[in-house]
């Protein structure tokens, strides 16, 4: 079940040219409901239908785009399915849903990952709430971390095991694409797997080529960016010079960026010695923040940056899509790793360096 805000600024979505399927969908709800909603879920939950819950039931019926990835709506709560012509019944009391033995298998998967989404939820609801100390933050990030990888791997799974129909274009679309490697990614975008067309895979199509321009493999490409002094540098000053150099992408406004940063600290010290070189590429708008935060956060390396922030040139070269993001070249300028995060940053430079 997924959490969503109702655009009802939208309205109704006027009906493509794509392939037309009839939907119809009955239910029964919670006693305390009196309007159930139907939403594009792929499209910011925009409204396109209604019905008001009588005697706690409700129907509706209409049309809309073919293996659209739709959603029940209430209290603030949807319960998804995919428009494949088959008449739905659900349950909004227990979330089940009845139809095509498309929707009933999602529909189980969507249950099963159900209370683990409702702990992610209750953990980031602490958190906002101030309810979680400075003390208890470590213990409380590592469980959250824990139980997003468990999420992960567990929809990896429903997406490998479904590539002859729609069912993983509803969770590659859910920002799973986001905690997704090269590899993995060009694995769900194989041409050959059902829902490769589906319009929700636009982003995931998109992000697979801004990371092949960094695909492990793939020699450098230059570039020249100006230093906090204003002075313009290339990447060949430091890339392809015999040392492991990794490119550091990253902002002062971006908070898993600073989050990470003690961690890329530590390796960059332990392993600079050694000829490890680290070259920060900062999404900044304003030269002071970024100044301060670099001197705040100990960051010793070169700094560059043309203060574009999603226009900065580096976007386009490196087909950055988000932050932070790293890439490590070999001595010859080779990329060997991307996204090196966490523990995975330690253990790459201890395989590279021997301790």
């Amino acid at each position: 079940m997924k959490k969503f805000v109702l655009f009802a600024a939208v309205g109704l979505m006027a009906i493509s040219a794509q392939a037309q399927k009839t939907y119809t969908v009955t239910g029964t709800t919670t006693t305390d409901m009196t309007q159930v909603y139907l939403l594009d879920v792929a499209n910011r939950f925009a409204l396109i239908d209604s019905a008001k819950v009588v005697d706690g039931k409700f129907s509706m019926t209409g049309t809309q785009t073919e293996n659209a990835i739709l959603g029940l709506g209430f209290k603030d709560y949807v319960v998804q399915f995919i428009n494949d012509g088959v008449p739905v019944q659900a349950s909004l009391a227990t979330y089940e849903l009845k139809g095509s033995p498309q929707n009933e298998k999602l529909n189980a998967y969507e249950r099963e990952l159900n209370p683990i989404d409702q702990q992610l939820g209750d953990i980031m609801a602490q958190v906002r709430a101030g309810k979680v100390s400075r003390e208890q933050m470590d213990s409380v990030g590592a469980v959250y971390m824990a139980l997003s990888e468990k999420k992960d791997a567990r929809v990896l799974e429903i997406i490998r095991d479904n590539s002859d129909n729609m069912i993983p274009a509803v969770f590659i679309d859910q920002n799973m694409a986001y905690s997704m490697s090269y590899e993995q990614l060009k694995e769900v975008c194989n041409p050959k797997n059902a829902y490769f067309n589906h319009p929700a895979m636009q982003q995931p199509k998109r992000m697979l080529a801004n990371l092949e321009k960094r695909a492990p493999g793939k020699m450098f490409t230059d570039m020249t960016i100006p230093d906090m002094d204003g002075k313009e540098h290339k990447l060949s000053e430091w890339i392809g010079k015999g040392q492991y150099v990794m490119i550091d992408f990253w902002a002062s406004w971006c908070g898993p960026c600073r989050q990470e940063m003690p961690n890329v600290v530590a390796n960059y010290n332990k392993y600079h010695e050694k000829g490890f070189e680290i070259i920060g590429i900062s999404f900044d708008q304003k030269a002071d923040l970024w100044k301060k935060s670099a001197e705040q956060m100990q960051m010793k390396w070169p700094q560059l940056s043309d203060l574009g922030y999603w226009k900065s040139a580096a976007v386009e070269v490196y087909g950055i899509s988000a932050i932070p993001a790293s890439i490590l070249f070999d001595g010859n300028g080779k990329i060997i790793a991307t996204d090196l995060r966490g523990e995975k940053l330690g253990q790459k430079l201890q395989e590279l360096y021997g301790f």
